[in-house]
Order: structure tokens, then sequence, then C-alpha cells
């Protein structure tokens, strides 16, 4: 009855005994799966190497290119850099030829101006002088009388007045309202000091036959002499005696005294001569004012216009002949 008990409790305890020593353990070999897996991670791990080498080798082959795109960058900003610099080099080689070309173009000039006045001053250059006639062709009982005037001659287009412009108080007043020249010759010769080479200014006041400075009545004529070169241009200016401001005159350009090309003018040139109003004295009718030359009690006694200078046209009762004349 007490066996079986003993029985079991002598294996209970044979079974624990074991549990607590169980003695040497045995290795388990690896599994082919595992040893597999392992060695393809270490492939893998091989060819991420390979590929991060590959890849730094790619990055210093790009880094090398960037670096040869960056030279070749910094070469071609040095070219352009050398381009703008051979573009301002040439943009200076053109400013400073055409500088050299005006400046060329200034010596050429002023080699010519000195060439001009080394040519006047030793008489190389050619002149021609010129007897100018201012007559009086009126009938003996005519209202033309001619008074002392002034002559200017000069290298460009001029005249005593600007039409349609008030006097220009350099005395051409004092000549068409009296007859009196002086003061005309002496502003103008005073402003023009200093340019004797192209120009010269004068009074004729005697007629062709007499013995002292006086009025041309009909039938005389003054003469005076200019001497002259190409390009020079001629103007004067004689009062109508019977007015209170009248005078003739060339136009507002003067009488060129050579033709086109170059050749001294000849002949009568009344056809460029006009009767002309100062605007500086109030008119009366002509040959009959007691403020016209003949009858006023002294110079500039008439009332004053303050008008312009114009052609007078209401009146043609006149007569006078230009004639110019070159000497051999």
């Amino acid at each position: 009855m007490f066996r079986k008990p003993v029985l079991l409790v002598l294996v209970v305890l044979a079974l624990f005994a074991v549990a607590c020593n169980p003695g040497p353990q045995a290795t388990t070999a690896p599994q082919p799966a595992a040893t597999e897996a392992m060695e393809d991670n270490d492939n893998m791990q091989e060819g991420q190497d390979e590929a991060m080498n590959d890849n730094g080798d790619e990055m210093m082959e790009d880094d090398e290119m960037m670096n040869d795109n960056g030279d070749e960058m910094m070469e071609d900003d040095e070219m352009m850099d050398n381009g703008d610099e051979m573009m301002e080099d040439d943009e200076m080689m053109n400013e400073n030829g055409d500088g050299m070309m005006e400046d060329e173009a200034m010596n050429d000039n002023g080699d010519e101006m000195m060439e001009d006045d080394e040519m006047m001053e030793e008489g190389m250059m050619e002149t021609t002088t010129f007897v100018i006639r201012i007559e009086n062709v009126a009938p003996a009982d005519g209202l033309t009388v001619l008074a002392p005037g002034a002559w200017e001659l000069n290298d460009h287009p001029l005249a005593f007045f600007t039409p349609g412009e008030p006097d220009r108080g350099q005395g051409l007043e004092a000549l068409a309202e009296d007859g009196n020249p002086t003061v005309l010759v002496s502003t103008i010769d005073g402003m023009m000091a200093g340019d004797m080479g192209s120009f010269a200014i004068g009074v004729f006041d005697t007629p062709v036959g007499a013995d002292a400075p006086g009025p041309a009545g009909p039938g005389s004529a003054y003469e005076f002499t200019v001497e002259a070169y190409p390009g020079q241009y001629l103007t004067f200016a004689t009062m109508f005696v019977h007015s209170n401001d009248w005078f003739f005159s060339p136009g507002p350009d003067g009488i060129a005294l050579f033709d086109a090309d170059g050749n001294p003018i000849s002949g009568d040139v009344s056809d460029q001569i006009f009767l002309w109003d100062a605007g500086t004295e109030v008119d009366q009718p002509p040959g009959e004012g007691a403020d016209q030359a003949p009858r006023q009690a002294g110079p500039n006694t008439g009332e004053a216009e303050n008008g312009v200078v114009e052609m007078v046209v209401e009146f043609q009762d006149y007569a006078i002949r230009v004639t110019i004349t070159p000497q051999q």
C-alpha cells in the first residue's frame, strides 16, 4: 500500500536532480539559411561600400568638374572682363580717334586761318580795287539831293540796320536826319577795333569835281574806292536830303563784290539800292517839311517817331544810279 507513493517520490527526486544538473550543453550548428543571410548581408555591405566608394569617386569627379567649370567660368569672366577692357580700349581709341580727328580739323581750320592771315600780311591774297560811284541822275528840278554818307566793307553780308527793327543807336539817325555820317563811322570803327584784316569803313563827303565836302545835287556824284578780296561785301548809306529821315542804301545783305567763282563784279548795281525810312523822326511831305535838313533850324529838331527801319514804297520821285568798276 505504501510502495506506490515511495516510487513516486523517488521519481520526482530523480527528475529534480536531472533538472538541477543538466550536464554539458550541446552547441547548435548554424543553419544554412542563416549563414546565407549573413553572407548576403556581408555582400550587401560590400556592395554598399563599393557604391559609396563609387559615389565618392563620382562626387570627387563632380567636384573636379565643378572646379573645372568654375575655373572655366572664371576664365570666361576674365575673358569677358578682357572683352570689356578691349571694348573700353576700342571706345577710348574711337573717342581718342574722334578727338584726334576733331583736333586735326581744328588744326586744319587753324592752319587755314593762319594761312589766310599770313597771305593777307604778306600781300599774297589777291585783292581788287573797286571804284564805287553814287550818282544823282535826277533832273535839275527834281527832289533828289544826296548828302555825305558812310560805307563799310566786311567779309560777311552786312548793313547799317535791320529791316523791321528800330535804329541800332550807332549813328544812323544822324546820317538819315541831318546828313552827318561821322557818328556812325566813328561808332562802328570803335566796335570793330582789332578786326582790321577783313574790315574797313569810311566817309564819302565831297562830290566829284568839288573842292569841299557838301551835298550832291542833280548831275553830281560821290566816288570812293575800296580794296577787297573774294568773299567780301560792301554797304553804304546816304541821306535823301528833302526828307525827315530817309536814306539810300543796299538791302540788309549789302553788295557782294565777287561772283561765285571769285571774279570781281562790274557795272550798274542800282537795282540793289533802295530808299529806306529810319523810323527815327515823324515824316513830312518830301521837299516841304519845316523839320527837313534844308529848312530846319538845327540838327535833330523834328518830332521823334520811335518807329522801325522800313523800305519807302509810297514815294518814287527820285533818281539814283550806282556803278561798281574794278580796276585792272
